[in-house]
């Protein structure tokens, strides 16, 4: 299996300490290092993980060497020169992953946020591998997480008829709700949240992106140094919008686990509350 870790977000809703120059997943929440730290970390502990890259924005480069330095030449670095979401993020991974490491088609591709906070990560880890089979067939693999209070600030996905080993077929996306709304999602056993992770194998993630990102398809079918040098002409897409939304042929396994995008200030309290983290963020100096 290979990972892909999209670090290249400039998220703003921790502000003033999460700033575009300084975004969240290189701030420091506790002792153990930054959020894109534990993410490496976590990715690490996967003896069936075999490759580790992340894809960043240009600006962002020296941040995650800095970041990375305690693991060694381990993880490659992938620049986007500009920033065009995450769908060309993760076709510019993908190519790289063929072309420049002999990735095969029928290789499973884990792609992660690089700022989630997940406990335990054993468990994450231990499910993960037990689908890395499943994603090796036609299916896209997304992981739900219970909800565990009305939040409008994450997108929700509805399951329907069970599958196999504990996945479900994915009936439809819903982005993020209102207040009501999102009281009437918390109450339904149907939804869970959205966390932003995917499993697919290569030859799927091309398949998909022809049927339903055809424009976005054609502009990345060339040689990985040629999607680089032109990557400032792809649409300006997600992955959601450009394939999620649009397929039928997702899977959704919901993750018994703590997980949090610690994308509000809310949610900061939340962990300190629950004594997840012991102190608060120790990444002022990033941002000064």
């Amino acid at each position: 299996m290979k990972a892909i870790i999209l670090a290249g977000g400039a998220g703003t809703r921790l502000w003033p300490m999460s700033t575009e120059d300084c975004p969240k997943q290189f701030l420091e929440f506790g002792s153990e290092g930054s959020l894109l730290q534990r993410t490496v970390k976590r990715l690490l502990q996967g003896s069936f993980i075999d490759e580790i890259v992340i894809s960043t924005h240009a600006n962002y480069v020296p941040l995650v060497q800095e970041q990375l330095r305690e693991f060694g030449s381990v993880i490659k670095i992938l620049e986007e020169p500009c920033r065009k979401n995450t769908a060309p993020a993760i076709a510019l991974a993908v190519k790289y992953l063929e072309q420049e490491r002999s990735a095969k088609p029928t290789d499973a591709i884990l792609v992660v946020p690089s700022d989630h906070l997940i406990e335990p990560e054993a468990v994450f880890l231990s499910t993960v591998e037990l689908m890395e089979e499943t994603a090796q067939t036609d299916k896209i693999i997304t992981f739900g997480i219970r909800p565990t209070k009305p939040e409008t600030g994450y997108g929700y996905i509805e399951v329907g008829d069970k599958v196999n080993e504990g996945t479900y077929k994915a009936v439809r996306f819903i982005e993020k709700p209102d207040r009501a709304r999102a009281e009437e999602l918390f109450q339904d056993p149907r939804y869970f949240w959205n966390s932003g992770m995917f499993l697919f194998s290569i030859a799927t993630f091309w398949r998909q992106m022809e049927e339903h990102a055809a424009h976005l398809h054609s502009l990345t079918s060339c040689s990985y140094t040629e999607l680089v040098r032109r990557f400032d002409t792809l649409p300006t897409l997600s992955w959601d919008y450009a394939v999620m939304e649009k397929t039928n042929d997702i899977l959704i396994l919901p993750l018994n686990v703590f997980w949090s995008d610690v994308g509000s200030w809310d949610s900061v309290y939340e962990l300190l509350q629950n004594k997840r983290l012991e102190e608060l963020p120790t990444a002022w100096e990033c941002v000064q």
